[in-house]
């Protein structure tokens, strides 16, 4: 029998529309591998078997009536444990909000629901989504896919995971500082980073909102191309064709490419050799923005995380693992004056780095500077947690810092991806860029 799990997206919605495959018979496969899996309870919070069955069945009679709600009709998807699904747990992987069910749907699952994907779980994340590894001692780190004594990458570690190893046909996580693209990367996938405010957070928890975004975890940019325009409610749109000898790019060499690994470092220069020789033009210089930037982040981000979460978290401190525990409280220290003055200054920076990038399609570097940590020795130490944390976070925070649109793409290196950021709403020309470099691999 063939394993239509195994294929991507846009293969899947081709074979539904041509009735080689049934909505139903495609979320059994599912099943199957997750019924196979070990330890999945250690990547989904819970499976919707029973309803995601009842959406299949409703899915397969649109099927058979020629009355499919879009072309993504019948496609089953998993939610990072933070976005609403009515009468469902949603408890962002905090032990605080144990028990917390949602009394509606969010925006982005009713707009996905109206496409006809199917809800078939929730999955795990980083303790109220404030990590980028992944690991989460308080409820449950997923495995990372190539390799399961390595960190998932997080927050959205769950959603990457299930979708790696052939649980769903994507993930939809979110991005704070980089939490969709760290797992996809960690995990040889597309992770693409919208705009911020270009897809609705009403109905998920939110961490950092000037800074929280969804996004969608794929195999292929054309898959992200597709979840991104259902996530918005708007016609599903296939990426336009262009030519890579056409697109010009930028390279940072102050900060986006200092102190990489050195397996990270061989991965990036390659693929920059690769789009060389396809004939795209790479200018490589030095931008200040970048670091200026990058030297708010500490007041900006604690500072919306503790009082995002201030009220919940000293209720119960004592429920929380320690590191992320004083990452939150990070924000303790840091007054209104102080945020209300970095954030006039990061407006600034924003202006001006948007006139740099004129004329170019997308800046390139490394997703992030390191490979995945082994799980066992994050935790054999919480200095060694804390500034793995802040490595892996390092390159993809530049993009929320500066409002930017964002994409990491697999490389021919495991577990380290390519990252392509651009100006704010070019989400359609960073997809059609990172859809060229993808033909690379």
């Amino acid at each position: 029998m063939v394993k239509h799990t195994f294929k991507t997206i846009t293969e899947q919605a081709k074979d539904i529309e041509e009735n080689r495959l049934s909505p139903l018979t495609l979320l059994e496969e599912y099943f199957y591998n997750i019924s196979k899996q070990h330890k999945t309870e250690n990547i989904f919070t819970e499976v919707f078997k029973e309803n995601a069955l009842k959406e299949a069945s409703d899915s397969q009679k649109r099927q058979r009536s020629g009355l499919r709600k879009s072309h993504l009709d019948g496609i089953p998807i998993n939610w990072k444990d933070l976005f609403d699904i009515e009468g469902k747990a949603c408890e962002g992987g905090s032990l605080l909000l144990a028990g917390r069910i949602s009394k509606k749907d969010a925006d982005i699952v009713v707009n996905a629901s109206n496409c006809g994907l199917i809800n078939l779980g929730k999955t795990h994340l980083s303790e109220l989504a404030f990590s980028g590894l992944g690991v989460n001692p308080k409820t449950a780190t997923p495995p990372n896919s190539s390799k399961k004594e390595i960190a998932p990458g997080g927050s959205s570690s769950g959603a990457a995971v299930a979708t790696a190893l052939y649980l769903s046909s994507a993930g939809i996580g979110s991005d704070t500082g980089g939490s969709v693209r760290i797992p996809a990367a960690w995990n040889n996938l597309v992770g693409f980073k919208p705009t911020h405010g270009n897809l609705s957070l009403n109905g998920a928890l939110q961490l950092c909102p000037s800074f929280d975004t969804a996004g969608p975890i794929t195999r292929t940019v054309q898959d992200s191309c597709y979840l991104y325009d259902a996530l918005r409610g708007e016609k599903l749109k296939v990426i336009e064709e262009s030519n890579l000898n056409e697109k010009k790019f930028l390279v940072d060499r102050s900060f986006l490419t200092k102190d990489l690994s050195p397996e990270v470092n061989r991965s990036f220069e390659v693929a920059l050799e690769k789009i060389r020789m396809a004939g795209a033009l790479i200018n490589e210089i030095e931008i200040d923005e970048i670091n200026k930037a990058m030297s708010l982040a500490s007041t900006l981000f604690p500072y919306e995380a503790y009082n995002s979460w201030k009220e919940t978290i000293e209720n119960e401190p004592e429920k929380m693992y320690p590191p992320i525990l004083t990452r939150f409280r990070g924000g303790l220290g840091i007054n209104d004056r102080q945020y209300k003055s970095s954030w006039r200054k990061l407006t600034v920076l924003r202006g001006f780095f948007v006139k740099k990038m004129s004329g170019y399609d997308s800046l390139l570097a490394p997703t992030c500077p390191i490979l995945p940590p082994k799980v066992t020795d994050l935790m054999n130490s919480e200095d060694y947690f804390t500034n793995c944390n802040l490595l892996s976070l390092r390159n993809t925070r530049v993009a929320n810092l500066l409002g930017l649109t964002s994409i990491t793409i697999p490389t021919e290196t495991n577990n380290s991806g390519l990252m392509l950021l651009a100006n704010p709403h070019c989400e359609q020309t960073i997809l059609q860029t990172a859809k060229l470099l993808e033909g690379l691999n």
